[in-house]
């Protein structure tokens, strides 16, 4: 055995290659490393072998060898429970996390991202603060809450642009450039494609270029631009076969199979989504699996082949039945969502006391990219009103502000009657320009300091700061008039809409979820009797 300097020397070394190997290849920093926990277990440098284990579990993670990935975190624990170092226990849990969140434990990955993310903060470690906020952004994916998902990971992408870690910052754009995919904001993914491709183009991990091009790819053919769509994912491909990155991989084959059932080359589409399952199977990512059996199944009714259809139809169901009795289990607690929002609250104040130097690192066209972003996170893209995230954060503020003050406060609920029939009657589309004038109409309706949201579906949700309830009786009544007379025939001749509004006015409600719940009350009064009127919520009848 060499002596102590020598040997740590060494491990040194083998840390310092086996991370620049751990992009390119991870397979590579694996091989690298295991002689390196062997030799630092046998001198007893806890820290090296720590970092050792630690970059291990990555590599597998990435390579998507989870049970390895695994055993090798088990190994880690109680060295870095033993030494009580902040930094290495943020990037312990920071490890924990991805392969928590790769078996669908999405507690337990976040609260492991929480201390990662407290510590990071604790030590001033911006490459940790990034990758914490891209671990929780994937949870809230994994849970369809994209627009919950693009918060965490644009305010990652921001810190990233801090730090001299150039993969970091790859990684940052590839989380953002998938959100805008999931919220179908396809113009803004190529905006955003654009920024960030001399970032890919220099980067060691030919994989990240390959998901860029294939984002790129995907947005085309959104935008009903397949020849485009089939070239950049082609050119995705290319790299991807290459290369030992399963989920790169998979999201390629299914991209291409996309396009090529849109193309009817049927034969060809079967293909790549064949090898698409192939290759999930092997790391059997949920959320992969559920699209590529809804393909196949389209892919069997585009063929008319309805064994197929049905067969890959009864796969997803069964798989989308287990993940929706696993995320019952594994939703998250109040205590979990508050400490969320302590995180959040936390990350503003950073990024408040950073805004100069961002704003220097940024030139004018990335923030007016950032800032667009923001407003994605915001804004109900169909309508352009706020959605359901900024009225829950704006509406505790309004209500403890109004509350503070003694200015009234009151909400309208507004709900289109019997919407599903404009739907199955006229068609979607149509359903679409029926929400987006509405909208129109309440923006119209409302002051400057009022918040006019889309609550969901055809439902809406108004606040009206010092407005009494009398006055707010009055500009329901107003909206109620303008939807029923305003001119629907140019969108059908016998399309006719009416809506119905509940209004309640703050009085001793404990918090503003109550008031909410007070004037959704009241809406529902005015749907029993009869629709198309205003009810005031009264808690005495």
């Amino acid at each position: 055995m060499p002596d102590s300097s020598t040997a740590i020397t060494q491990l040194d070394q083998w840390i310092k290659e086996a991370r620049s190997w751990f992009v390119p290849d991870c397979a590579k920093t694996i091989e690298i490393l295991q002689p390196a926990c062997q030799l630092a277990h046998d001198i007893g440098d806890s820290a090296r072998e720590v970092q050792a284990l630690l970059l291990i579990s990555k590599s597998q993670w990435a390579l998507g060898q989870l049970i390895a990935g695994n055993q090798t975190i088990e190994q880690a624990e109680p060295l870095v429970r033993e030494l009580k170092d902040p930094r290495l226990q943020a990037e312990f849990e920071n490890a924990r996390a991805d392969l928590l969140l790769a078996n669908s434990q999405y507690s337990q990955a976040l609260k492991a991202w929480s201390i990662c993310l407290k510590q990071a903060l604790s030590i001033h470690a911006y490459h940790l603060y990034v990758e914490a906020c891209l671990g929780i952004g994937n949870i809230f994916t994994a849970q369809n809450k994209h627009g919950d998902a693009l918060q965490w990971h644009e305010t990652a992408l921001e810190f990233a642009k801090k730090t001299t870690d150039h993969e970091l910052l790859a990684e940052s754009f590839l989380h953002v450039a998938a959100d805008l995919i999931h919220l179908k904001e396809y113009e803004l993914t190529l905006e955003l494609s654009k920024m960030g491709e001399p970032v890919f183009l220099t980067s060691q991990h030919k994989a990240w270029l390959a998901d860029w091009y294939s984002y790129r790819g995907e947005a085309y053919f959104e935008l009903g631009k397949h020849t485009e769509a089939q070239a950049w994912l082609h050119a995705a491909w290319d790299l991807n076969q290459n290369l030992d990155y399963l989920w790169s991989q998979s999201i390629n084959l299914m991209a291409l199979g996309r396009v090529y059932i849109a193309q009817r080359r049927m034969d060809e589409a079967k293909d790549y989504l064949l090898r698409a399952l192939q290759t999930i199977k092997t790391f059997g990512a949920h959320t992969l699996l559920l699209r590529v059996y809804a393909l196949l199944a389209d892919l069997g009714e585009a063929k008319q082949d309805y064994k197929m259809a049905w067969e890959f139809r009864r796969q997803y169901h069964e798989l989308a039945i287990q993940d929706a009795q696993q995320l019952a289990k594994e939703k998250l607690t109040n205590a979990l969502e508050r400490r969320i929002k302590d995180l959040d609250s936390q990350l503003f104040v950073l990024q408040t006391r950073q805004e100069n130097i961002l704003l220097r690192q940024q030139n004018s066209a990335d923030t007016e990219l950032l800032q667009t972003l923001r407003n994605a996170t915001l804004q109900d893209p169909l309508t352009g009103a706020s959605n359901r995230r900024h009225l829950d954060q704006e509406m505790p503020l309004m209500y403890q502000r109004c509350n503070e003050e003694n200015r009234p406060l009151t909400i309208l609920m507004v709900d289109l009657d019997h919407f599903k029939r404009v739907n199955d009657r006229f068609g979607h589309p149509i359903g679409d320009d029926v929400i987006r004038s509405t909208a129109a109409i309440l923006l119209q309706s409302c002051r400057g300091g009022d918040l006019v949201a889309r609550f969901g579906g055809e439902e809406f949700a108004l606040l009206l700061p010092g407005a009494a309830g009398t006055t707010a009786v009055d500009v329901a009544e107003r909206i109620r008039k303008r939807i029923e007379t305003f001119d629907w025939q140019q969108f059908h001749p016998d399309l006719k809409v009416t809506s119905s509004i509940g209004v309640a006015e703050m009085n001793q409600e404990a918090n503003a979820a109550e008031l909410l719940n007070c004037a959704d009350q009241a809406l529902y009064q005015a749907k029993d009797k009869g629709r198309n009127r205003v009810e005031f919520f009264n808690d005495n009848r």
